[in-house]
C-alpha cells in the first residue's frame, strides 16, 4: 500500500522570494563567473594599468559576492515557503545548497586571498627600479604563482557553476 503524498501549490510569497533569488544568482554569479578573464586581461596590459583594472573590477565582485549571499539568503526563504515542492526535505535541495557552500568556500579560501596579494604584489613591482635582463624581481615569481592559484580557483569555482545550472 503506498502513501498518498498531498502537494501543496506554493503562493505568492514564494513567487517573491524565487524571483529575489533570480535576480541575486544572475548578478552575483554574472560578476563572478567572469573573473579569470578580467585577471587575464589585466595582466596583459601591464603592471600599473593591470592593478588599476583589479582594483575596479574587485569593487564590481565585491556586489556580485554580496548578490551571491543574496542568492542563498533567497533560495533558503523559496525552500521554507515554497511547500512540499521545494522542502529542505526534498534531495536536489540539500544538494544545490552543499555545492553553494563548496563555491562559497572556494572563493573565500583561495580566489580572494590570492587576488588581494596579486594587487599588491603589482604595485610592488611598479615601484621596483628597473633590472638587467637576466634578473627578475621577486614580485613576477610570485605572481605567476598567484595567477595560477587564482585561475586554478575560479576553474573549481566555474566547473561547480555549471554543474549547478546545468
Amino acid at each position: 500500500m503506498t502513501k498518498a503524498v498531498a502537494v501543496t501549490a506554493p503562493g505568492g510569497l514564494y513567487n517573491f522570494f524565487v524571483l529575489l533569488h533570480v535576480v541575486c544568482v544572475v548578478g552575483g554569479f554574472g560578476a563572478l563567473v567572469y573573473r579569470s578573464f578580467v585577471l587575464d586581461l589585466a595582466r596583459r596590459r601591464g603592471n600599473v594599468v593591470a592593478a588599476g583594472v583589479l582594483g575596479v573590477f574587485g569593487q564590481v565582485v565585491q556586489v556580485g559576492e554580496f548578490l551571491l549571499y543574496g542568492a542563498g539568503v533567497f533560495g533558503a526563504l523559496a525552500a521554507l515557503t515554497g511547500g512540499t515542492q521545494t522542502s529542505f526535505a526534498r534531495p536536489w535541495v540539500g544538494a544545490a545548497l552543499g555545492v553553494y557552500v563548496v563555491m562559497l568556500g572556494v572563493l573565500h579560501g583561495l580566489v580572494r586571498p590570492a587576488e588581494r596579494r596579486y594587487r599588491a604584489a603589482l604595485l610592488e613591482l611598479a615601484q621596483t627600479p628597473a633590472m638587467a635582463p637576466p634578473a627578475r624581481p621577486p614580485q613576477l615569481a610570485e605572481l605567476d604563482g598567484l595567477y595560477r592559484r587564482i585561475g586554478a580557483g575560479m576553474g573549481t569555482f566555474n566547473v561547480f557553476y555549471w554543474g549547478l545550472f546545468t
